[in-house]
């Protein structure tokens, strides 16, 4: 037989000059007035099933939100019918092991094939037609809508609605099941607003009294649930945490709410009808997305459940596992830490701290939520440590991985391996000489080989041997300053007849060197070096010597107390000199034998250049 209902449900409650209008950001209102009629014909309950499942609901609305609350909401009003009603956990579980994901997937199956799926006779679909907000002056206008459809086993329509119920966003609740929600509410951990979950429940409540059901035995009705919430809505608990429980209902009665790995928990009566408990978590509890259940039993054995609808629960006392792959990659005043994530799949971000020693109290930290950070405004070339470890949604932290990183304005520093004091004949592969390491000494004849590269950060030592050199066919990169040049020295008082010969037309920066007592302390054969900042003094011959086709770039350098020529120019060199200090070089600051003029205006000499002090075709 068929039972056709059509329901028409207004809920409206003015909100007067003077109240407050709830929004998405306040607090719940109090209970909501309905107003309306309902219109039903029941010609027999004799074809009515007895197992029911209510599959996933069609949602029109467009909100992710409604999807979720609506079809838990309902399922709870209807579960209060005299039917066995299969949990909608256990509905979506069986649908997805038969391959049947949302309500679109469920469509395309027969009524016969979902009921052999689901193991039962009745079968509930629904759709969504309504859940939004709309303000009207002073008023917050909500809708919720549903439509249903009640089939049983022979396929026979026997109840099917159409409803649209409107509520308005209220004021504060004060009773104690209602502070919980409030506090829910307050911290945002209840999505959406609350007066849709009223609303919803309203629609609930109206529709399962009209939902026809089976006679039931007892003359006697179950006690009555209209809320059940709990503090862990939207969060991930953990040890020592507290979780509070509160239920509304029928005053007078047992309460209780069953958790799923926690057991029972005892509710007490603290007003007529609002029942509160409360559990301090254990380190054994982990729970994963559990339904709280309240319950509440008559004097005569009478019991009503009602899941909690607001949201599940979540409780973990496991830490993550640590951070793999961790690397600090130099950046200039800064430090790139990259890292890759445990395999965890509840991680919600990394915690990273540094220190200036490696056992030292952190000086800075910070979160993120990527496995990548840039730390900045750092001191060039002082090592930190920098530590990163994980932390899930419960606030559990993984055990902290470090590593050491280097602030440098070459990305390649901090991954550099570090030189023995003693260079080597054969320099290969990316290299670095730190002032931790000092003195270096170069006792032979060195090269830097073309797949060679040799970074030397401020206050580094050299002393060098009289017969020993050092040729560059890769790269070489020097980053002294004022404060900490690189000092190249010889060994004893012993001066050394040259030092560096660069022979590469790979990039080559020399920034801060401060060489003394040299026969020839650079020489310059190929390629575009640059040369900044840097001391030459006291050289038994010439402080630079420029040949072949290099065009080297000479800055804010001092060349001063050369023994011959501050500077010798060869071949088919094309130097530039910019802002350089010529200083008592005797007898001359520069010689030009190459094929193309060389300009040293605007740079400094002492004495003056002339023909004197200046030889071959120069400009100054």
């Amino acid at each position: 037989m068929t039972l056709t209902t059509k329901i028409s449900v207004l809920f409206a409650a003015a909100l007067l000059a003077g109240c407050a209008v709830s929004t998405d950001n306040t607090v719940m209102g109090g209970s909501a007035e309905t107003t309306g009629k309902a219109e039903s014909q029941q010609k027999s309950e004799s074809n009515l099933p007895r197992t029911v499942a209510v599959l996933p609901f069609i949602n029109k609305t467009g909100s992710e939100f409604a999807y979720t609350v609506v079809r838990r909401t309902m399922v709870n009003h209807f579960s209060t019918k005299n039917y066995r009603m299969l949990h909608w956990r256990d509905v979506d579980s069986r649908l997805t092991l038969a391959g049947l994901d949302g309500a679109a997937a469920v469509k395309e199956k027969s009524s016969e094939e979902l009921r052999a799926i689901l193991g039962v006779d009745g079968l509930l679909y629904g759709g969504i037609t309504h859940y939004n907000k709309t303000f009207a002056g002073i008023y917050a206008q909500i809708a919720v809508g549903v439509e249903l459809r009640f089939l049983n086993a022979k396929d026979e329509v026997i109840w099917e609605v159409k409803d649209v119920q409107r509520s308005h966003a209220g004021g504060l609740s004060t009773n104690p099941v209602g502070l919980i929600m409030n506090a829910l509410v307050a911290a945002k951990h209840l999505y959406g607003d609350i007066n849709l979950y009223r609303a919803a429940d309203e629609l609930g409540r109206d529709l399962a009294k009209e939902m026809p059901e089976p006679q039931s035995v007892s003359k006697r009705k179950k006690p009555l649930i209209s809320n059940v919430v709990h503090s862990g809505v939207d969060q991930y608990l953990k040890y020592g945490d507290t979780l509070e429980i509160g239920i509304e209902g029928a005053p007078g009665v047992t309460a209780a709410a069953s958790i799923d790995g926690i057991g029972i928990v005892d509710l007490t009566e603290e007003e007529p009808g609002q029942y509160i408990g409360k559990i301090v978590l254990d380190r054994k509890h982990n729970l994963t997305d559990i339904a709280v259940v309240g319950r509440l039993q008559d004097d005569f054995g009478q019991t009503s459940s009602w899941v909690s609808p607001y949201g599940l629960l979540n409780v973990d006392n496991s830490a993550p596992g640590k951070v793999a792959a961790l690397q600090a990659e130099s950046r200039n005043s800064a430090i790139n830490v990259r890292w890759t994530a445990p395999g965890d799949p509840d991680i919600s971000g990394y915690e990273i701290s540094w220190a200036n020693t490696e056992t030292g109290t952190a000086s800075g930290k910070l979160q993120s939520s990527d496995s990548t950070v840039t730390l900045e405004k750092l001191l060039n070339f002082q090592t930190i440590y920098v530590s990163v470890s994980a932390f899930d949604r419960a606030g559990n932290r993984g055990e902290a991985v470090k590593i050491a990183g280097t602030p440098a304005p070459d990305t390649r520093f901090g991954g550099a391996a570090i030189l023995s004091s003693s260079l080597p004949n054969n320099i290969t592969g990316l290299n670095r000489l730190i002032p931790e390491r000092n003195p270096y000494y170069l006792r032979h004849t060195s090269k830097i080989a073309t797949d060679g590269v040799l970074l030397i950060a401020p206050g580094v030592e050299i002393i060098v041997s009289p017969k020993a050199k050092l040729s560059v066919l890769g790269e070489i990169h020097t980053f002294g300053n004022l404060e900490h040049p690189i000092i190249v020295r010889d060994e004893k008082g012993q001066v050394f007849d040259e030092f560096l010969i660069l022979q590469s037309t790979q990039p080559i920066g020399l920034q801060g060197l401060k060489i003394s007592n040299a026969g020839i302390p650079i020489q310059i054969t190929a390629g575009n070096p640059l040369i900044g900042d840097c001391v030459l003094a006291n050289s038994a011959f010439n402080a630079l010597s420029i040949s072949g086709s290099a065009r080297p770039i000479i800055r804010n350098c001092t060349l001063s107390d050369a023994k011959a020529s501050g500077v010798i120019v060869s071949g088919q060199a094309q130097p530039t000199f910019e802002k350089n200090t010529f200083s008592n070089n005797d007898p001359f600051h520069l010689q030009n034998g190459s094929t193309y003029q060389v300009d040293i205006r605007d740079n400094v000499f002492e004495p003056a250049a002339s023909d004197m002090t200046v030889l071959g075709d120069v400009n100054y």
